[in-house]
């Protein structure tokens, strides 16, 4: 081959080269071109802000969501420092925090308040190095994501985690950490007084019981309301569970404040609720403590507080108790007589006595007031005095008191078999008992299981009873009525009504109150009192009964007053069951 054809080929073999080669470039450019293209739209999927900086601050490069995040493009943002689109204080700090990252060649990380767009927002960032050494140069790389939805959802957690959802109110959780905090920073020594005031709420179980929880939630929730006005906003208002709030007063100069307080806090409560277009009224038992006096750590002072408050209960509600230690002993004593009593009605201790009603028409005994008796393991028979007062305080008076119905009307039928069959029966209805939700239900049941006719039982209800929600007495009454039993009101006049009130309810008795029958035919104004409640009472077609007669001259003026049933020490104490049969068959007038 010669020299031409020689040059020939190797140029030929040489543009094959080139060819190849430039067809090689191409398809690396396209490979480069579809890595930063899938580089750019990965960076641009993240939900979150990144950006390039060089040393002086100047971006090199944002994704998308930083972008859209300063409301500018990619063109705008290069070359572009904080200090162009930041507030110069924002600008600044930024700036200070790249310097150190500079600085220390570290990543750094924060959380704070920025503003995008006029739109506050609360970003997590961070910042580091990014080291080129092919390049000789080194870039600051950035991000930050937006958590404000997460903060918002912290925050509504904790919220929800130291917040009854109820009332809105602080919970026990609350308490409990705010407690711990103040003892840690005042402990035991320090002049600071805390008060601690625990409020339960009067009597709240039977309006729950009797009305359903719908109507006690709306109850609760309106209590609360009212209570958070009242207290200030420089004391701590909670729902420490059920009916009770507490309220943590953080400085305590005087027990004469707490007690102003607690006062108020009394005062403004007797106002009624209306709840779903029904008047309620319901009153709170208050009890006191104070740190360091009476307790150093929580669970001693929300102990102590509650000791007072069950102190409160036991003065008759509706007032308030400061701690005293002496109140421990008798919380012990109320424990073991609580735990007693349940164990009694286990094991049947409880038995009746019965006092008689005399007709003073014919001198002869038409009914009998059934009374409860408790004969302990020690044989020692207890009154009502010593234990109905817990019995109620513990829930327990529901079942004693349906025991007390039950045992009446078969003990009753009894006399009817015996052939006493005009003999009648009554029995007291404590309010929890009374607002229960079944009482209707529960008295219909024990007539039914007891065969005692329904004209033979009379429950008698105190005046308070009634008068405590006056719709609702009147509803759960029609409701007993149409059993067709009798009801009897119980120690008129130490109550707030009057005849014309009680009119309105579907009674068939008035028991005037023993204050009242004590001074007859000595005390004028008595005398006037007992004689008008007995003409009004036969006017509006009520029996009426005198209770507490204990003299013949008491008897008499009675009988001249044309009063239609006594009872009393007198005519004959509460007797055993077995004295009935000798009693009903004698006369018992000369």
């Amino acid at each position: 081959m010669n020299q031409h054809s020689q040059n020939g080929q190797t140029l030929k073999e040489l543009q094959l080269r080139i060819d190849e080669l430039e067809k090689r470039e191409v398809e690396l450019q396209k490979q480069l071109r579809l890595h930063t293209s899938l580089h750019s739209r990965v960076l641009d999927a993240l939900p979150i802000n990144v950006f390039l900086e060089d040393p002086e601050g100047r971006t090199i490069f944002a994704n998308k969501q930083a972008c859209l995040a300063n409301g500018l493009s990619l063109e705008e943002l290069v070359g572009k420092t904080v200090f162009d689109f930041f507030p110069q204080h924002i600008a600044q700090l930024n700036r200070e925090i790249d310097l150190e990252v500079w600085e220390e060649r570290r990543l750094i990380t924060r959380e704070a308040k920025v503003g995008f767009q006029g739109k506050e927002s609360i970003m997590f960032s961070g910042k580091t190095i990014i080291e080129l050494p092919e390049s000789g140069k080194d870039f600051l790389l950035g991000f930050g994501l937006d958590i404000t939805d997460l903060k918002k959802a912290e925050k509504k957690i904790e919220h929800m985690a130291y917040h009854d959802a109820l009332t809105g109110l602080p919970n026990r959780w609350f308490i409990k950490a705010y407690l711990e905090k103040y003892l840690h920073d005042f402990p035991m020594g320090n002049n600071q007084i805390l008060g601690v005031v625990l409020l339960d709420l009067d009597h709240f179980k039977v309006i729950n019981d009797s009305l359903g929880h719908q109507a006690g939630d709306a109850l609760l929730q309106a209590v609360a309301e009212r209570l958070r006005d009242t207290v200030g906003k420089e004391n701590i208002l909670a729902r420490f569970g059920g009916d009770e709030f507490v309220l943590i007063i953080p400085n305590v100069y005087s027990l004469d404040m707490v007690n102003e307080l607690c006062d108020f806090i009394l005062d403004v409560m007797k106002e009624p609720f209306w709840i779903n277009k029904q008047r309620f009224t319901i009153s709170p038992s208050i009890g006191i403590c104070l740190h360091p006096e009476h307790g150093s750590d929580m669970n001693n002072l929300i102990k102590n507080a509650d000791l007072a408050m069950y102190h409160s209960k036991e003065k008759g509600r509706n007032c308030y108790s400061l701690f005293v230690p002496n109140m421990k002993v008798h919380a012990m004593v109320r424990m073991d007589m609580e735990i007693n009593l349940r164990q009694a009605l286990e094991k049947q201790e409880f038995v009746l006595h019965y006092q008689p009603k005399m007709n003073l028409k014919t001198g002869r005994i038409s009914g009998m007031e059934a009374l409860i008796r408790w004969k302990s393991d020690e044989n020692k028979l207890l009154y009502p005095d010593t234990f109905i007062s817990i019995a109620e305080e513990s829930g327990l008076i529901v079942p004693i008191g349906e025991w007390v119905l039950r045992k009446a009307c078969s003990e009753c039928k009894m006399w009817h078999d015996a052939g006493f069959d005009e003999l009648t029966v009554s029995v007291n209805i404590s309010p929890a008992q009374f607002q229960k939700q079944n009482l209707e239900e529960v008295i219909s049941v024990i007539l039914s299981e007891t065969g005692l006719p329904p004209r033979a039982l009379e429950l008698e209800l105190t005046e308070s009873t009634v008068m405590k929600e006056p719709e609702l007495a009147a509803k759960i009454l029609k409701n007993l009525k149409s059993l067709g039993i009798s009801i009897s009101i119980d120690d008129f006049g130490t109550g707030f009504s009057s005849l014309s009130y009680l009119k309105n309810f579907p009674i068939d008795t008035l028991k005037i109150d023993k204050s009242f029958i004590m001074n007859l035919g000595y005390d004028e104004e008595n005398s006037a009192i007992v004689t008008a409640v007995i003409a009004l009472a036969h006017i509006l077609k009520l029996k009426v009964v005198a209770e507490g007669v204990e003299t013949l001259d008491q008897l008499d003026f009675l009988q001249l007053g044309a009063c239609d049933l006594a009872q009393g020490f007198y005519i004959s104490k509460p007797v055993e069951i077995n004295s009935i049969r000798e009693m009903v068959g004698s006369c018992l007038l000369v």
